[in-house]
């Protein structure tokens, strides 16, 4: 029989994940198939992939086919540094303007929305572009996630930019979950040793990443060369357990998500 084929996201945020698969530390039996996080979406949603790290709006709006991989997410109760919009507009200031957003998220482009939603004279609309740090370099309102959203950090302003994790934290008082791993449910019902035997590699593979935070900084640290503090901080932020307080916010988030025609793209 195949193997697995898994989809792996290529930002340093899943490297307390992946790391002891890298390194050796732990194994599993997969095809690794990378994307960035809408790519991984569709694949799933296509039957090209059988498991993977999807967006939480992705999973919310396809219950029916997808189920969570045990307890593993990506969530941040508060600060979450790398989906971020960069602005010299706050954002209880947006009018009518337009918002670059990068074409590679779907959860960071639907918290957003429902964050701007709060405020009554906020109308934008959203254009979809290929390079989305160049759009806020030049100083346009933009949504940046993962790595782009750390180089922003750490070029732009602080003034200039948001951070949506802390927005959803002041707001709801809850964590907000941004990714989840997910399987089909096809597949989980045709292969269920499978899926468990992947689900407990990456459980170990968490459980490894948590013990040994310096290898896995130095394993980010390769892949993008930010500071050791920056890494150590970020890593602090986000947790890769849905405990209760995260379903909570990952529920809330389910009240409030636009359905995705109601993202207005521009163009």
């Amino acid at each position: 029989m195949n193997p697995l084929r898994y989809g792996r996201i290529p930002y340093v945020n899943v490297a307390p994940v992946e790391t002891a698969f890298d390194r050796g530390a732990v194994t599993r039996a997969v095809e690794v198939v990378r994307g960035v996080p809408t790519a991984l979406n569709a694949a799933l949603a296509a039957g090209e992939i059988d498991v993977a790290a999807i967006s939480a709006a992705h999973y919310l709006r396809h219950r029916d086919r997808f189920v969570p991989l045990g307890d593993l997410c990506i969530a941040a109760d508060g600060p979450v540094r790398s989906v971020v919009f960069a602005s010299p507009v706050a954002p209880e200031a947006v009018g009518e303007i337009s918002i670059a957003v990068t074409r590679d998220s779907a959860s960071g482009r639907a918290l957003l929305e429902t964050i701007l939603r709060r405020y009554p004279h906020a109308q934008p609309s959203y254009d979809v572009v290929d390079d989305a740090l160049a759009q806020a370099r030049a100083h346009r309102p933009t949504l940046l996630i993962g790595d782009d959203a750390l180089s922003a950090r750490a070029e732009l302003p602080p003034e200039q930019v948001f951070d949506l994790g802390e927005a959803w934290r002041g707001w709801t008082g809850l964590p907000f979950v941004f990714g989840l791993w997910c399987v089909r449910r096809d597949l989980l019902a045709s292969r269920p040793d499978d899926v468990e035997a992947l689900r407990a590699a990456l459980t170990e593979a968490r459980a490894w990443g948590a013990v040994n935070r310096e290898t896995v900084i130095d394993a980010a640290f390769v892949q993008r060369p930010f500071s050791r503090e920056l890494y150590d901080d970020y890593f602090t932020c986000l947790s890769y357990t849905l405990g209760d307080r995260a379903r909570r916010g990952l529920e809330h988030f389910a009240e409030l998500l636009p359905p995705e025609e109601a993202l207005r793209v521009a163009g």
